[in-house]
């Protein structure tokens, strides 16, 4: 009988080794100050690897919706409340393992936002069959998206000509910025740093225009040359973007 059940046991040990446990990671992405950061700003890439090995275990991309607006936003949470419902952005990474295994999840992203676009990493231990649920792992993201709207890059203009610089600033998640809003475009600082032929030109304001998330400002060139314009955003809670274009005056 013992020659029976040891050589069974050995094959049941052997197989719980070989074959990995399936193990799901939760996965989600949250503007610092706002929402949750989903499709509506291009979703965020995701590459969970072996934190030792650097093996790609999975990838993928976070999407789906900003998340409930009321609870994220005007609710004060208890400690263990989740922030998602079923429709806020995520990616549940699968991995197979048969042991307790460190990993390193790296978020790139959000994949519209130009410039502002981060990358995060974060390690932890994964334990087989021990799925990671719920809000899951989520990432913060400080910043602010800067579209430059105009003027369009290289445009060309004339000495004396009035130019307009105007930019799109939105949070992270892509919630949009309002006078009185929840984002308040009152708490937002907008310039822009011109630059000619390399070097310091001039700064100016860029004023909220009433249009949401939109400010603009303008200038004079007052010289033929090759123009840079870095618009950068600040708010009242630490977040930060920057946009950059340019123009030609002949």
């Amino acid at each position: 009988m013992r020659k029976i059940i040891f050589p069974l046991l050995a094959l049941t040990l052997l197989g719980s080794s070989a074959y990995g446990v399936e193990t799901e990671i939760t996965v989600r992405a949250k503007a610092h100050d706002a929402k949750f950061i989903g499709s509506a700003i291009g979703g965020i890439k995701v590459i969970v690897k072996d934190a030792y090995s650097g093996k790609v275990l999975d990838e993928g991309f976070i999407e789906g919706g900003t998340g409930n607006t009321k609870k994220l936003m005007k609710e004060c949470l208890k400690r263990g409340e989740e922030l998602s419902d079923e429709k806020t952005a995520k990616f549940v990474a699968k991995v197979d393992i048969d042991r307790p295994k460190k990993v390193e999840i790296d978020l790139i992203g959000p994949l519209s936002a130009g410039l502002g676009a981060l990358k995060l990493s974060k390690e932890l231990w994964v334990i087989p069959g021990h799925d990671i649920k719920g809000d899951g792992v989520v990432f913060e993201f400080y910043g602010l998206v800067v579209y430059p709207v105009s003027p369009a890059p290289h445009q060309f203009f004339k000495v004396g000509e009035k130019v307009k610089v105007k930019a799109r600033i939105d949070m992270m998640c892509g919630c949009p910025i309002k006078k009185n809003g929840i984002w308040n475009a009152d708490d937002f600082k907008v310039r822009a740093i011109i630059e000619k032929d390399g070097k310091f030109y001039k700064e100016i304001p860029l004023y909220f225009t009433g249009k949401t998330s939109t400010f603009e400002g303008e200038f004079i060139p007052a010289e033929k040359g090759s123009y840079r314009i870095t618009i950068f955003a600040t708010d009242r809670r630490n977040n930060t973007g920057v946009g950059i274009t340019s123009l030609a005056v002949m």
